[in-house]
């Protein structure tokens, strides 16, 4: 990609389609973040994709938007500054982040023998919606996991509240040990010792639906 695609990639999230902070505009030392040579950029281990999903279809295709794609970190926040906060959003919106050529849906071939570590936020600790999501995004990209097996993350608003979940590749009950430390290190990052987390096969949570069926492991 060239440095102008980069900058034109970086600048579509202004589009009023997305979900853009009303009114603010790059600040000078942003605007040469999203010029900045390529080399003189801190570079992630993975590439990663923002997707922003608002229901407005019964076709839930047509609800999902791919935004933008980063390799980054300085192309990372220069995103993440200019969008709307996951507070901020209308329900029945999500945000999902998820490593470049992974689509944030079970059926995805990267993601259908995965699970998701999923946190159902309760109302007490909605004020630290924000704050989770952020400390998830950079732990990710951050690669804080030192596991292979992160596929992305989900912030969904919804009526009845809001849930955050990290997306895993495998799901196997023999992968119970890698699970587990990944569901650990997610409680150690956000601080939630106190919130329950339950881990789901993303097949199984899929077909369910409304069915009772347990989660596979519970933290």
């Amino acid at each position: 990609m060239s440095k102008e695609q980069e900058k034109n990639t970086l600048m579509n999230v202004a589009e009023d389609k997305l979900p853009k902070v009303e009114n603010k505009e790059l600040n000078e030392t942003e605007k040469a973040i999203v010029i900045m040579p390529k080399g003189s950029k801190h570079l992630l281990a993975n590439k990663w994709t923002f997707w922003f999903y608002e229901q407005k279809s019964n076709i839930w295709e047509e609800n999902l938007h791919e935004v933008s794609s980063f390799d980054t970190v300085e192309d990372f926040w220069c995103l993440i500054n200019h969008i709307k906060s996951p507070s901020q959003l209308s329900s029945q919106s999500h945000y999902s982040y998820f490593k470049y050529g992974i689509k944030p849906n079970w059926d995805d071939v990267n993601n259908i023998a995965g699970g998701q570590w999923l946190l159902d936020l309760p109302q007490q600790k909605f004020h630290l919606v924000d704050e989770y999501w952020k400390k998830i995004l950079m732990s990710m990209i951050g690669e804080v996991y030192e596991s292979s097996e992160i596929n992305g993350a989900i912030i969904s608003v919804q009526n009845k509240g809001i849930k955050l979940s990290v997306w895993t590749n495998n799901a196997s009950k023999d992968n119970k040990n890698n699970i587990m430390a990944i569901g650990k290190k997610i409680k150690y990052v956000l601080g939630t010792q106190d919130i329950k987390m339950v881990y789901e096969s993303l097949t199984r949570t899929e077909n369910k639906r409304r069915s009772s069926t347990k989660p596979m492991f519970n933290l």
